[in-house]
């Protein structure tokens, strides 16, 4: 009998000691005249309320009869004034009757009508309390599953709370050393749960968490070889316990010397179980400590003595004979109560239903009376509107045609300037960024010049780079005047039959220094006749800038490669160069037109492209930068 009772131990003192946590006032039997003094005081039915609920909530650790009781009162008055708190608190200390009981699916249920309420009045700290309990519920009744998905879901939202609602994250850690304190794997974070509780716990001295902490110093005497310390302290924590009127942490703590003798350190325990089913006996939950009935009945078997064994028999009988739900100071029967609710609010919900569906019926029948009036009244309308509309319509169209034509005009308008616009933002931009630098550098060279301090290899080595810096000036400012006239309103694009290879062999020519400064080796694969319909001029500058960017971004003697194709009726160039390892960085610069130079020319040759209805893209393949242009 001890045994089987026994392996539900460890269960039930979590279940225990959590719903204990889980109330919202210290629950110590000196202040019951201090909250029927504030009980008094109130002057409304919130207040009162409320103070009535610390009550039942201080009765629920003494007596649980008087504390159901109270919660009946809770609930009948926040139903009456629609105080949704309130009838949370009710339910709250509806779920801890019957789960001290064992009866652990009715506890859940009102747990969940407590949830819902307390969600709905956003009360985060009785949330996380209430979903802890569930998880104790699911526990006990065997679905693991379920429990987990509520212990992790409430310790996830207390380590989230505000730092005035850290308590309620105190009892969520204590919870977590009690789960995981027997699991090997988890020392260092049962260790560091157990601090944490203590450090936040201590700013709360009557707290009772504390307590169960200290329990756990206990725990760790005894593996250290200190049992006799041990002892001493769970007996202590347990008289403390009951001088501040908490008799079922006091039960708690004198059965937690039951797990002493596994730990390396026997404890002759038939004392404190005789104390701590005293105990249970005068909370009225002896059901919840039946393994401490089951000890003493086994214990005085053993030892042959009569007196004792024929008393726990007889206690055995009492509590299998009686019903469990008797009322000791309450004249409640609490599952006929229990009952009796359910009944009232299906008979409730029935009601309700069956006056929707007249309500339903009433409003069926208003709706066709009225319907058949406003129907009638509606086609005389019609007929009238249906006259004034005809001539009215013959007017709007009219009018409507001239809006529409001064509309489109406006439309257009606007499109013009909003092109001409963007023209300019284009413009000023090349022009503040792009022709910076070649100027700077020809009046760099100039300066050195008319100082006179050069030598002539050195004056004829300057002359050189002014006349490469002015014709790549003059090339920009040919691109760039050939780009205004695009894009300024007027301009028909006319395609003629174009020779692409002698066009590319022209613009090579041209790139000749700027490939010898690179050291790159051109590698031509165009065919030897190539013909395109294109502009001939913008044709010119798409490649000269396309090859000028190629051979900027190449890397020091590596290959340019120019290759055509010709297929589906259009023609595809592709220029591809060896832009070595930051190719990717290169490309990223080279989109960005408002950069620099070699971008500059990459969004010129851009829009002369679109203008000859081509297309130009560019991308990465290995180190190379693949630029090609279909037109």
């Amino acid at each position: 009998m001890h045994k089987s009772y026994m392996s539900h131990y460890s269960a039930l003192w979590a279940l225990v000691v959590l719903l204990c946590i889980s109330l919202k006032v210290t629950a110590q039997s000196p202040q019951l005249p201090e909250l029927q003094q504030e009980l008094a005081r109130q002057q409304d039915t919130t207040g009162y309320v409320k103070v009535l609920g610390k009550i039942g909530a201080l009765y629920a650790m003494i007596n649980l009869d008087s504390s159901f009781h109270y919660a009946l009162q809770v609930m009948d008055l926040s139903e009456r004034h629609h105080n949704q708190r309130g009838l949370a608190d009710a339910f709250s200390l509806m779920s801890w009757y019957y789960a001290l009981k064992t009866d652990f699916n009715i506890a859940t249920m009102y747990a969940y009508k407590a949830l819902q309420l307390q969600q709905a009045v956003g009360d985060s700290s009785a949330v996380v309390k209430t979903l802890s309990n569930i998880y104790l519920f699911y526990r006990n009744t065997g679905r693991p599953v379920e429990a987990n998905n509520y212990f992790y879901r409430a310790f996830h939202m207390a380590s989230r709370l505000p730092p005035a609602q850290d308590s309620t994250y105190g009892i969520l850690l204590i919870n977590y050393a009690m789960r995981f304190y027997k699991d090997s794997t988890r020392t260092d974070s049962v260790k560091w749960a157990l601090q944490q509780c203590r450090k936040i716990m201590q700013k709360y001295p009557r707290n009772r968490i504390l307590l169960y902490v200290r329990a756990y110093e206990a725990n760790e005497m005894v593996k250290a070889g200190r049992g006799k310390e041990a002892e001493a302290l769970i007996y202590s924590l347990a008289q403390e316990a009951q001088q501040r009127g908490l008799p079922y942490v006091a039960m708690d703590m004198y059965n937690r010397l039951d797990d002493f003798g596994k730990m390396g350190y026997p404890v002759d325990t038939t004392f404190y179980r005789e104390r701590s089913y005293e105990l249970a006996r005068a909370t009225g939950c002896e059901e919840l400590n039946l393994f401490v009935l089951a000890g003493l009945y086994d214990y005085y078997t053993r030892m042959n003595q009569q007196d004792k064994v024929a008393w726990y028999s007889a206690e055995i009988m009492r509590l299998a004979g009686q019903d469990r739900y008797h009322a000791t100071t309450q004249s409640i029967n609490y599952i006929d109560y229990f009952l009796k609710e359910q009944s009232l609010q299906s008979l409730a919900m029935t009601n309700r239903l069956q006056q929707q569906e007249l309500e339903k019926k009433r409003a069926e029948k208003r709706t066709g009376t009225l319907r058949t009036a406003g129907l009638t009244l509606v086609a005389l309308l019609l007929i009238v509107l249906l006259v004034a509309y005809y001539f009215s319509y013959r007017r709007s169209r009219k009018e409507e045609t001239v809006l529409e034509q001064s509309y489109k005009a406006i439309q257009h308008k606007n499109e013009e300037l909003w092109e001409n616009d963007a023209f300019k933002n284009k413009l000023i931009t090349i022009l503040a960024n792009d022709f910076r630098e070649p100027l700077h550098h020809i009046s760099t060279v100039a300066a050195q010049l008319k100082s006179g301090e050069l030598e002539s290899a050195a004056v004829a080595s300057l002359l050189k780079h002014i006349s490469a810096s002015s014709r790549k000036t003059l090339d920009i400012f040919d691109s760039i005047l050939k780009w205004i006239r695009l894009q300024l309103s007027g301009f028909t694009y006319t395609p003629v039959q174009c020779e692409l290879s002698g066009i590319i062999q022209a613009v090579l020519i041209a790139l000749q220094p700027t490939m010898k400064e690179r050291q790159a080796t051109l590698i031509n694969r165009l065919p030897a006749s190539l013909p395109v319909l294109a502009d001939p001029e913008m044709l010119r500058l798409v490649n000269m800038q396309l090859l000028q960017t190629a051979a900027t971004v190449a890397e020091p003697q590596t290959l340019l490669v120019i290759s055509a194709i010709a297929r589906e009726h259009r023609t595809h160039i592709s220029i591809s160069v060896d832009a070595g390892a930051n190719a990717a960085d290169k490309l990223y610069t080279l989109l960005n037109w408002q950069e620099n130079m070699p971008a500059l020319g990459f969004v010129i040759s851009r829009d002369f492209i679109g203008k000859m209805n081509g297309e130009l893209s560019a991308g990465v393949e290995d180190n190379y930068i693949v630029i090609t242009y279909m037109i």
